[in-house]
């Protein structure tokens, strides 16, 4: 039986992994310093997608009209929401569908914050353990979002939970339950001597997506 120690997880499996009827949905941004930066939510089925295509071009005119209108006033001009990217990740061999939608710019024309610098949005679930987190760190704002205390602006939560709503809706919207993805993981024993039994691939809904705070945060790997 594998046993976890530092830095090294006894219950990865090792590997491509599959989650049955999930689709993971990756919402594609470029940062004023030319950087990528890549935000992935979930979304379960009953019944298969019938063109992924078309998925991820609903998908991406949806979600970029909310960002649009949530988030772009308050997103630099260099800041741009290239596309939505989804995949079947019932098999690890499926395909990753882009959409062809037009890239959406952010519209604040005041100088951007440092690239690293992030609101998050976090996935609420009714359930606890492990790989039952999920965080969206969104980026690419200008000084209009910050509150000059090193927090951000109340407006700002408010605009980031308003698009957490819309992203909410925009899932849901296409036949999809808004969730967590769960990849099978292997009977281990943690660091503390506990036993924790095999689980396979599943998932579990998400209830909604929220700013919990006024804090930054940050992703260091932005600003390399």
């Amino acid at each position: 039986m594998p046993v976890s120690v530092k830095k090294k997880d006894g219950g990865k499996i090792p590997g491509p992994a599959n989650v049955p009827s999930v689709i993971e949905i990756a919402l594609q941004f470029l940062l004023p310093n030319g950087r990528p930066a890549r935000n992935v939510v979930h979304g379960a089925y009953t019944v298969v997608p019938p063109n992924m295509q078309t998925l991820a071009n609903a998908l991406f005119t949806s979600i970029s009209s909310a960002w649009g209108t949530r988030l772009g006033t308050l997103m630099s001009t260099g800041t741009t929401f290239q596309n939505v990217q989804v995949r079947d990740m019932t098999s690890f061999t499926n395909p990753i569908y882009i959409s062809t939608g037009t890239a959406k710019p952010g519209t604040a024309s005041g100088t951007p914050m440092p690239a690293d610098a992030a609101i998050v949005l976090t996935e609420q679930i009714a359930a606890r353990g492990k790989g039952l987190k999920g965080r969206l760190y969104l980026a690419g704002w200008t000084v209009a979002a910050d509150g000059g205390t090193g927090a951000i602006t109340a407006a700002a939560q408010t605009a980031v939970n308003q698009f957490g709503s819309d992203l909410l809706a925009a899932i849901s919207g296409q036949s999809l339950v808004p969730c967590i993805a769960q990849v099978a993981r292997a009977q281990y024993q943690g660091i503390t001597g506990t036993v924790h039994p095999a689980r396979s691939a599943s998932h579990v809904t998400v209830t909604s997506f929220i700013c919990k705070d006024l804090e930054w945060d940050t992703q260091r790997r932005r600003g390399n």
